[in-house]
């Protein structure tokens, strides 16, 4: 029972009106303060990408190694067009070593695609031969070659492979220690500028001659940079060459 003011008596069966609100409204906003506090927190988060990886998969292509700068496959075994295929290992090493005697030579390479976009690398068998001579005459025609001029980029420099999607997200200062392995044991360091509509543009990241640069970016992963340099485009890859010693931090 209570008394006319509400007041409440503990041997009385219920609670007065206006503890039952209290603690109703209190309960209520226990459980929805966190949720929308959690709501909004995730919706800040980067994006993790469309990037995909079929682990499962496990493909044979056939074509034309190009080891520098980075190791490709050039290769029109998935669609019938000429695609450039770069070859990263399944964990964080690189391939640059087991492609010597196979340099713009006719090859099979065993793999599982990561893809995201029209972007793809293939992630090379390592617990079995994934890389042999070829009878195939595949990918023999001579690389098409572009100069598209000098630019200066604001962007980021990232490893190909998490950024296609074996990490999610594979970009950005949380993944900049795992970019930074990736990239100094033997990956391929991209670079990712902005572009219209939330779009962004990639390009495989080169020295001034188009030649490899990987520990001379190192300071500068998962970092907002500018970058001058040239647009070369390969084939259906564009490279952004530089001078390393000029980028600047933003």
């Amino acid at each position: 029972m209570t008394d006319k003011n509400g007041f409440f008596i503990g041997y009385a069966d219920g609670l007065p009106a206006p503890d039952r609100r209290f603690l109703l409204g209190a309960g209520l906003a226990a459980i929805a303060g966190p949720a929308f506090a959690g709501a909004k927190l995730a919706a800040h988060q980067m994006p993790v990408g469309s990037g995909h990886w079929n682990q499962a998969k496990i493909l044979t292509l056939h074509g034309r190694v190009v080891q520098n700068p980075y190791p490709v496959l050039r290769t029109d075994g998935l669609d019938g067009t000429l695609r450039s295929v770069a070859l990263v290992c399944s964990s964080k090493c690189g391939v640059d070593a087991q492609l010597a005697v196979f340099a713009d030579k006719p090859v099979y390479v065993r793999g599982s695609v990561i893809k995201r976009g029209r972007h793809l690398l293939l992630a090379v068998v390592e617990n079995a031969p994934w890389i042999g001579a070829s009878d195939e005459n595949l990918a023999d025609e001579p690389v098409y070659v572009q100069d598209m001029g000098r630019i200066t980029l604001n962007g980021e420099i990232l490893d190909a492979k998490c950024w296609s999607g074996a990490m999610r997200p594979g970009r950005g200062k949380t993944h900049k220690s795992c970019a930074s392995l990736c990239i100094r044991l033997g990956g391929a360091p991209w670079f990712v500028a902005p572009a219209a509509q939330g779009k962004r543009t990639i390009m495989v990241l080169a020295g001034p001659k188009g030649e490899a640069i990987r520990q001379e970016v190192l300071p500068f992963v998962g970092e907002p940079v500018r970058a001058k340099g040239r647009l070369v485009r390969l084939d259906d890859q564009v490279q952004f060459r530089i001078d390393p010693a000029r980028i600047q931090m933003i």
